[in-house]
């Protein structure tokens, strides 16, 4: 893939991100797919990842909620 391409493919991702219609999944997977493509562009634009992990629907429940209080 070209410089040229990739800069093309980042005009077009930034222009979907501007829909307001995008549900969370898709705008997270378009800012995975932008944040990619700017590190092949320049691998210094890729930022650290972080060292603290959250589970997937990580929410306290009722019963949980009601021992701690």
């Amino acid at each position: 893939m070209t410089r040229d391409a990739i800069m093309a493919e980042l005009l077009e991702i930034e222009g979907l991100l501007q829909d307001g219609r995008l549900n969370d999944d898709d705008r997270h997977a378009l800012h995975g797919a932008q944040q990619a493509l700017r590190n092949i562009l320049d691998p210094e634009t890729w930022h650290q990842a972080s060292q603290t992990f959250y589970r997937i629907d990580n929410r306290p429940s009722e019963a949980v909620s009601l021992l701690l209080h």
